[in-house]
């Protein structure tokens, strides 16, 4: 049975009620309302969804409890604890700004106007945006809702002062060429595990975990290749896969390369044993106290040779990679597949999408061709 009627209580004036199921399955939802044909068109509303399957009972959960049930059920044993990481971040995010909010009344107006306030990076609200769409789209299936109210078009608003720009993910060739002589000249010893995972990734374009995984094994000196099929988790000390399917590849470094690691082997090889530091996987980048570096000593290494270098040191480990990819698209004689295939990236559209034309060199040159277009 459905009805409007006056609200006894104070608010608004009129208060609908709608009755689905039957028996001990059925339950009651109202909803009070200042213009009776509002509350008509809610109660029709509410009948239409009853007989679509829609799930009452859950619609009426706080968001942050129905998302936080659906990451434990649909993610929590699929996921690397990284990524759940990224989850739980999330979570703490909705807490705060969409704590009190429940499923059946979000709205597109009201998850922007959370996003307005996070006041965080563009890839932290992005994260967060990507993780609500997946859930409410879930939801929607699930016949909890009706419409994922985030599928529509929603405007990330980043604080610029925690959001890198691409002066930041990008070095010039100059700055690139300054770094990688550096590496390349250093003679390394076994303090300097943090420094010579930077020459492999300047060489390779390796993410930092991929690079902490890297074995004896993994570097063919006779074919000058280095082989990627493990990913080290500096944060919880274990091996995990890669981060995509492609990411399993092997791929080619420079010779001067291979002979300073085939040096560094037999060096730390020596050293190890003397000292009685037992390294039974052979991990490359195995220091003289058995561990291997964290990624945040790698990034604080970098740094250092940033400003030893004169510049100002606001490159992360992983403009490397952004700058070896970026030089490669660049280059016309290397296919994007390949350059795909060769960073490990899940398609090809990822490689498209963030490394065409946003080398400082490559900024110049098309804002010449534009000159020169505009003076005729």
């Amino acid at each position: 049975m459905s009805r409007v009627y006056r609200n006894p209580l104070k608010g608004r004036k009129y208060k609908a009620e709608v009755s689905v199921g039957s028996g001990s399955t059925r339950k009651r939802k109202t909803k009070t309302f200042n213009d009776m044909t509002e509350a008509r068109i809610w109660i029709h509303q509410m009948e239409i969804m009853a007989d679509r399957g829609t799930d009452f009972e859950k619609s009426r959960w706080l968001f942050i409890d129905y998302y936080w049930q659906w990451v434990q059920l649909y993610k929590k044993p699929v996921v690397s604890a990284n990524t759940m990481h990224t989850y739980w971040t999330s979570y703490q995010h909705f807490s705060q700004g969409l704590g009190d909010v429940r499923l059946e009344d979000l709205t597109r107006n009201r998850i922007q106007k959370y996003l307005n306030g996070l006041n965080l990076s563009h890839e932290s609200i992005r994260k967060d945006l990507m993780q609500l769409r997946s859930c409410l789209r879930d939801a929607v299936s699930d016949g909890v809702l009706t419409h994922n109210p985030a599928a529509g078009t929603l405007r990330i608003v980043a604080d610029p002062s925690r959001t890198k720009g691409d002066d930041q993910k990008f070095m010039s060739i100059h700055d690139f060429k300054r770094v990688r002589n550096f590496l390349l000249s250093y003679h390394y010893r076994i303090n300097d595990v943090d420094r010579l995972a930077l020459l492999i990734i300047s060489q390779s374009g390796l993410r930092v975990g991929e690079c902490l995984a890297l074995k004896y094994e993994d570097i063919d000196c006779l074919h000058n290749t280095i082989t990627v099929d493990e990913s080290w988790d500096s944060k919880h000390n274990i091996l995990k896969e890669p981060k995509t399917k492609h990411a399993r590849r092997t791929i080619p470094l420079p010779k001067q390369v291979v002979h300073i690691l085939e040096q560094w082997m037999s060096y730390q090889r020596r050293y190890l044993f003397r000292e009685g530091v037992a390294n039974p996987d052979q991990f490359m980048l195995m220091n003289k106290r058995g561990r291997l570096p964290r990624a945040s000593s790698i990034n604080a290494a970098y740094h250092q040779i940033q400003i030893r270098l004169g510049m100002e040191p606001k490159f992360s480990t992983h403009t490397f990679r952004h700058t070896l990819a970026s030089l490669m698209v660049a280059n016309e004689n290397i296919s994007m597949v390949y350059v795909s295939r060769y960073l490990g990236h899940a398609s090809v559209m990822i490689t498209e999408k963030y490394y065409i034309g946003l080398l400082p060199e490559q900024v110049e040159v098309e804002a010449g061709k534009v000159l020169k277009v505009i003076e005729g």
